[in-house]
């Protein structure tokens, strides 16, 4: 029985995509199980009337909807014109008109779910299990969350009497528990995975997260969970949920790609004779009516909302493709010149769209050049600062911590200093703790330090920059600390020059100045707690300036130098590999164990500093024009929104990423891409056998497009997938958050990181991915990758790409890899 349940369990949750706490916060698709499904079927996009505002102002054109439909049922590119009135229409121009003109109101929408009494229960008790309090924690515990429940839930006053009564005697494992509950309900063994599955959707945050925490930390399971909220339904004798409402199109059937269907979808004939009198002024012949009737088949309406959202996509890609044609010429010149031109300076920064703009700027200095990479620089690890009490996973979700890595003191007296202080910190820390938290104590500490926290609370809040007055403080009673990272005591010298190869070979580094800085990066903002969203994704919602450190001692590493060089990737002596932080609210780029620079080195830092600060006060100018109420701001007021407590928009994060580029920076270097693209430098002839373009395709890629995803579905529906504002947030531990006091855990990103108010801060789009390599490269990556022909295949995602820089793009589809039309030869830089 134990087997035959768990195994339903299994099988009625595995559409859950887990849900990181908010401590390491990582961004996925919520819809992620079911990208084996075509995404037309799953669509749910932004009102049909925003669409249609943005048809009206020329952000979607006719070509766009055109080439739309066209991709979606290219059999309409084969159907015979019809004449209407004065004009002759083609087969794909019919059925854009119908998408600007048609009126689809008697579609049903989707309703919201009933409320349920067992929500509003079991999301208390799951709360109150995982989030235990050190001085409050839950009797039971230790016994696991059914156990705990079935000692303590007959005490419940919140459940009747009659319903208490029935919870006493129940089995000891949840397995039985959920066995015998689903038995008392009625329900027979062939319907039990039905039922288990719709109890799953009720609290779809809630479910997510225990996912997450059966897999992480395993201290609750899915069936323990399930049992508990049906023992609870049939002790209250409520009745089984009904189905919860769907997406529209997931709840109408679609025809498959390239098949005639033979009824007549929507009313075809009903929709053609519409139609034909918008189009002529007056009904048109039978036969008329018939072939129209026949190619609107072919295109029905429940694709119109997936038609829609591809123009809108389109309009994107197709700019975003014509800009970097102008970088063609430039590539041409540039590329024959590489191997006699070594810049004075490498900036190596993540991928992530916010750096793109300090690339951008950086690269004003023509002496600069920049590279994209992962921001865990490929070096994954649990990492531990001096004498910390725990550990972070730095490292990208699909990842798994298996080198643990920490640093040790330089300087043996100063490490001695710095822990007494520490000490006392801790202490005082500590006892004010326990004051906070032990009965009656608080009353006594609001007597004697109220005045105090009252008075630092209004200067903070009335001069948000007074938080610095106290960094300060904090650091002059604990002295300073200079470090380094343990990575010999992590990697073998294997395993280091394996990362290091690897990192070359997927940057395309294929010389070396005397100075390369690896720049990962953090955010820093005051009560924020969503602050980990804001960091960097591929360390595990980390700053990265672990991972960069990390990196930096594998690269300098003689030994692996030496391995490299025997491996045909000389890295000279002089050149040097530095570690920095790039705080992506103030922009400024710290550079991170200054005691392990040389004097050799030490002019051309100092350079570099002067160039950032440049670039840096650039960079926060641009992001103001977006960022709600900043564009009167001083500097000086706009790096403060980092300690502004109040400030709930510190930054907009990766509000507007809508692309990949995989290739060298010469494809995109001179273009503004507005902060919207995630840079991944790549160049075929580094990677002889295509494994580091594979590396890029399953695993950076992958993670763009979880964060293109979430921000594409917490802003088109931020009841379903979004957070809502923070101003309504409170927080369970460091788990997630809730709105008010009870209910589910919300899912996704927060009204403030995707819109101000009614406005989108962010243009809802999928990934659109644009690659230069070898096509049959791609294609083979793509074949014998599964994750990646869902993504392309199911077309979750778009991929454009091309051979060489004067080569033509291609679009890959269901049909493999067909010319882009929609860009003229013109646009292919001929």
């Amino acid at each position: 029985m134990s087997l035959e349940i768990r195994a339903a369990v299994a099988r009625a949750t595995r559409t859950v995509t887990p849900l990181w706490p908010l401590s390491s916060f990582i961004a996925v698709n919520p819809l992620g199980a079911h990208e084996s499904e075509d995404f037309a079927l799953a669509t749910v996009a932004r009102p049909r009337a925003a669409f249609l505002a943005d048809y009206d102002r020329g952000r979607i054109t006719d070509a766009d909807l055109i080439a739309a439909v066209l991709e979606r049922v290219p059999e309409l590119a084969g159907a015979a014109a019809v004449t209407l009135g004065p004009r002759v229409w083609t087969a794909a121009e019919l059925v854009a008109f119908e998408l600007v003109q048609a009126d689809h109101s008697r579609l049903p929408a989707p309703s919201a779910p009933e409320p349920d009494l067992v929500d509003e229960l079991v999301s208390k008790w799951v709360a109150a299990y995982l989030d235990p309090h050190p001085l409050w924690q839950m009797p039971h515990r230790d016994r696991g969350p059914w156990a705990a429940w079935t000692a303590l839930a007959r005490y419940d006053p919140h459940l009747p009497s009659a319903a208490r009564r029935r919870l006493h005697d129940l089995p000891p494992t949840a397995d039985d528990g959920l066995a015998i509950a689903l038995v008392r309900l009625g329900v027979h063994e062939g319907d039990s995975e039905l039922v288990l599955q719709r109890e799953a959707q009720r609290l779809p945050g809630w479910v997510a997260h225990i996912k997450w925490r059966a897999g992480h930390v395993g201290d609750i399971d899915m069936t323990s969970y399930l049992a508990i909220r049906i023992t609870l339904r049939w002790s209250l004798g409520l009745p089984l949920p009904l189905p919860l409402p769907l997406p529209l199109a997931l709840a109408l059937p679609i025809p498959l790609r390239g098949t005639e269907p033979t009824a007549d979808p929507a009313g075809a004939r009903e929709r053609a004779a519409t139609l034909i009198l918008t189009l002529s002024g007056h009904p048109g012949p039978s036969d008329t009516v018939a072939r129209v009737a026949r190619i609107l088949a072919l295109h029905p309406p429940q694709l119109h909302a997936f038609a829609w959202q591809s123009a809108y996509d389109e309009h994107y890609r197709r700019e975003l493709v014509t800009a970097l044609a102008r970088t063609t010429a430039v590539m041409t010149t540039t590329e024959t010149s590489t191997e006699t031109t070594i810049p004075s300076l490498q900036v190596v920064m993540c991928i992530d769209p916010r750096s793109e703009g300090m690339r951008r700027h950086l690269e004003a200095d023509p002496t600069v050049e920049t590279y994209g990479f992962a921001g865990f620089f490929g070096v994954p690890i649990r990492f531990a600062n001096y004498q910390a009490r725990g550990s972070i996973d730095s490292l990208p979700a699909l990842l798994s911590a298996r080198h643990s890595v920490t640093e040790v003191p330089t300087d043996a007296r100063q490490a001695k200093r710095h822990t007494t202080a520490l000490r006392v910190r801790d202490a005082f820390a500590a006892g004010l703790h326990a004051s906070e938290t032990t009965p009656a104590a608080p009353f006594a500490l609001a007597e004697t330090l109220g005045w105090f926290h009252g008075a630092t609370s209004l200067l903070r809040t009335l001069w948000p920059d007074s938080i610095r007055i106290s960094e300060r403080l904090r650091r002059s009673t604990t002295p300073e600390l200079t470090t380094e990272v343990t990575i010999a005591d992590a990697f073998s010298l294997g395993e280091r020059a394996a990362l290091a190869e690897t990192g070359i070979r997927m940057m395309g580094l294929d010389r070396c100045a005397p100075l390369i800085i690896l720049t990962g990066h953090g955010s820093t903002s005051a009560n924020n707690l969503y602050q980990s969203a804001l960091d960097c994704g591929a360390c595990g919602g980390n700053p990265g300036a672990a991972n960069a450190r990390a990196a930096a001692a594998i690269f300098n590493d003689p030994q692996v130098r030496r391995i490299l060089a025997e491996r045909g990737l000389p890295i000279p002596s002089t050149t040097l590999f530095v570690a920095a932080e790039h705080n992506t609210v103030s922009d400024r780029i710290e550079i991170l164990d200054r005691q392990m620079i040389p004097d050799s080195h030490s002019i051309a830092i100092t350079e570099f500093l002067h160039t950032q600060i440049i670039a840096a006060d650039r960079l926060v100018r641009e992001r103001a024009t977006q960022l709600p109420g900043a564009q009167r701001h001083s500097l000086k007021r706009l790096r403060q929104r980092a300690t502004d407590w109040a400030e709930v928009y510190p930054e907009l994060g990766l509000v507007g990423n809508a692309a990949m580029i995989i290739g060298p920076r010469e494809m995109s270097r001179g273009v503004d891409l507005e902060r919207r693209v995630f840079l991944h430098s790549y160049r075929p002839e580094s990677d002889p056998d295509g494994s580091a373009l594979e590396t890029i395709m399953t695993a950076p890629l992958v993670v763009a497009q979880w964060i293109n995803h979430q921000y594409y579905f917490s802003t088109v529906d931020q009841k379903r997938w979004g957070a809502g504002t923070k101003t309504i947030h409170n927080a369970i531990g460091t788990i997630g958050v809730i709105s008010g006091h009870t209910g589910d855990l919300k899912r996704g990103l927060p009204l403030q990181s995707v819109a101000v108010g009614n406005r989108d801060l962010h243009e809802a789009m999928r990934l659109s991915v644009l690659i230069q390599a070898p096509l049959e490269r791609i294609g083979a990556i793509v074949s014998r990758n599964q994750v990646l022909r869902h993504l392309f295949d199911n077309n979750w995602i778009t991929l454009t790409a091309r051979d060489e820089p004067n080569s033509p793009w291609y679009r890959y589809g269901s049909y493999g890899w067909t010319p882009d039309l929609q860009l003229g030869t013109t646009q292919q830089g001929e």
